[in-house]
């Protein structure tokens, strides 16, 4: 699995994720929230032999890292686990990373460092917090 980071955008992103973000099931997945990009984005989209296996966006501004939608197919944990470790690691030193979560998704995210911080009826408000250094190393 390779994960490919680009920004919001790079030509690259239309041809890995047009064909998903318009396309009814995946639209389903993300509850009919549509997908949404600009230069303000960083996209994290992980491929496998040319396959889009999901993707994360993740809106930067004002020291802030923030992710609002996001497909994995087939809800796949591995591919969970490693586009947000690859997004912590990437963004944890320049920015608070923040995620609007599915209730479904909370334990992916909580083995990848994310902690609840607000619950609300479909959704949880998640957080990276701060670490040391040393620990950054052993993520």
């Amino acid at each position: 699995m390779e994960i490919i980071k680009l920004e919001g955008e790079d030509k690259r992103l239309y041809y890995l994720v047009a064909h998903l973000v318009m396309n009814e099931e995946v639209l389903a997945y993300n509850l009919n929230y549509p997908y949404k990009t600009s230069s303000d984005y960083r996209w994290f989209v992980a491929t496998d032999r040319g396959d889009t296996l999901g993707f994360i966006p993740v809106k930067l501004e004002e020291g802030i890292a923030k992710i609002n939608n996001y497909y994995i197919a087939g809800d796949d944990s591995a591919v969970f686990s490693v586009l947000l470790k690859e997004l912590v690691n990437t963004l944890s030193l320049d920015y608070e990373i923040e995620s609007v979560t599915q209730l479904r998704h909370i334990p992916d995210f909580e083995r990848n460092r994310f902690s609840v911080v607000l619950y609300w009826k479909r959704y949880v408000k998640m957080k990276v917090f701060k670490i040391s250094g040393d620990e950054k190393e052993r993520v």
